[in-house]
């Protein structure tokens, strides 16, 4: 590709290659969420999630489809932490659950809603799984569950740190695909016809798919993660700064866990600066002023 990759975290570009191409999502769904039964065909939905009555909360997802079984699959992006998330995703998961019968259907006719979460920052730091999936289950007998609502979460922060996903496995790829999509700048597409809803997502990333005015919302929407993470870690460092005597607890309350991250590979010493920035998704400004603060 000549012109410049767009990533594909990027609200714009995900809805585009997940949100309007069909093959694409249906392997994306098979690969990450694995659902039982292999989707075979789905039906896009509007991604507005109405209320019930007029004082009810009005709720957009990222991208949301009814695949040939009536399950319903639903996906979001998180690029930078928000507040309550998890408490969203499931009101997200049980809206659309409950919402699913019309006067005189019957219970027996619900179908299960999967919820996949796609997190660029971390979601558990307690555990090194980057994959977690939750259901209802039994608290005594932990073998026994209600099938019907699950969440998916899947953590990129650590899946870029581990770095060891290969192109034998269609889970590795899509997941390479999301964390470091340049590397299938360096393969033929020869090659890459072997896998050909992955090449054909790695040329909508070719910014030539897209209007100027697209382009521009792009930049914009890019601009605001900036701006985000420049803001927090400035809010890391009046932290490091007040915590100085007391070690990097009070710091470490203050910043947030890409700071964190960044921290630990530079530590680490496994890649340049450059490399660190491209990794993370900020300026090589920003790794430099984290670099002299440890």
């Amino acid at each position: 590709m000549k012109q410049r990759v767009l990533s594909p975290l990027a609200d714009l570009v995900f809805k585009r290659i997940f949100g309007q191409e069909k093959t694409i999502l249906i392997e994306l769904i098979n690969a990450i969420i694995q659902p039982p039964e292999p989707v075979i065909d789905i039906e896009y939905l509007s991604p507005d999630l109405l209320p019930d009555g007029k004082e009810g909360k009005v709720s957009i997802v990222d991208v949301r489809c009814l695949d040939s079984k009536r399950r319903h699959f639903i996906l979001e992006i998180q690029v930078i932490r928000q507040q309550s998330f998890q408490e969203r995703v499931l009101y997200y998961a049980s809206k659309t659950y409950g919402k699913q019968l019309p006067k005189g259907k019957k219970y027996n006719e619900l179908q299960p809603v999967f919820l996949l979460s796609i997190m660029d920052h971390s979601f558990d730091t307690s555990s090194d799984a980057w994959l977690h999936r939750y259901c209802v289950i039994n608290e005594i007998d932990l073998n026994k569950r209600l099938e019907g609502i699950h969440l998916i979460f899947l953590e990129l922060e650590k899946c870029r740190k581990l770095g060891n996903f290969t192109m034998e496995k269609e889970q590795d790829r899509w997941i390479t695909f999301l964390t470091q999509p340049e590397k299938f700048l360096s393969m033929s597409t020869e090659y890459l016809h072997n896998y050909p809803n992955l090449l054909k997502a790695v040329e909508l990333l070719d910014e030539s798919n897209y209007t100027p005015g697209q382009l521009l919302a792009y930049e914009h929407y890019m601009d605001g993660i900036m701006s985000w993470n420049s803001t927090m870690v400035e809010s890391f460092d009046n932290g490091f700064e007040e915590g100085m005597e007391k070690g990097m607890e009070k710091g470490m309350e203050k910043g947030t866990d890409l700071t964190i991250a960044i921290i630990n590979d530079i530590r680490i010493g496994h890649k340049t600066i450059e490399e660190i920035a491209q990794a993370f998704g900020v300026s090589i400004d920003v790794v430099k002023r984290i670099n002299g603060l440890i």
